[in-house]
């Protein structure tokens, strides 16, 4: 059974999928990454403009020693980069 649950997925990767969240306009889906000393702060940033979804990853330095520390800290950093910048940022 187990070779069938590599095969096709186990679904824990959807599972581990972040909720994607509305904020000003963008949509951040937060993407940590377990990596050796914690997880990773990441997210993909989409916008629509003239009628195109546009997405840009976001990637910082920082790491969280949990899960649920990472994803708040790629919100609260995500939310203040969207502050500083606007739909221009994106690229064509």
């Amino acid at each position: 059974m187990n070779f069938l649950k590599n095969l096709f997925g186990s679904g824990r990767a959807a599972a581990n999928q972040e909720e994607a969240v509305p904020y000003k306009g963008f949509t951040i889906q937060p993407r940590p990454k377990k990596v050796a000393h914690g997880w990773t702060t990441e997210a993909v940033i989409a916008f629509e403009k003239d009628g195109q979804m546009q997405t840009q990853e976001f990637i910082r330095a920082d790491i969280s020693f949990s899960r649920e520390d990472a994803v708040d800290l790629t919100l609260k950093k995500a939310q203040t980069m969207i502050d500083f910048m606007d739909e221009k940022s994106f690229p064509k």
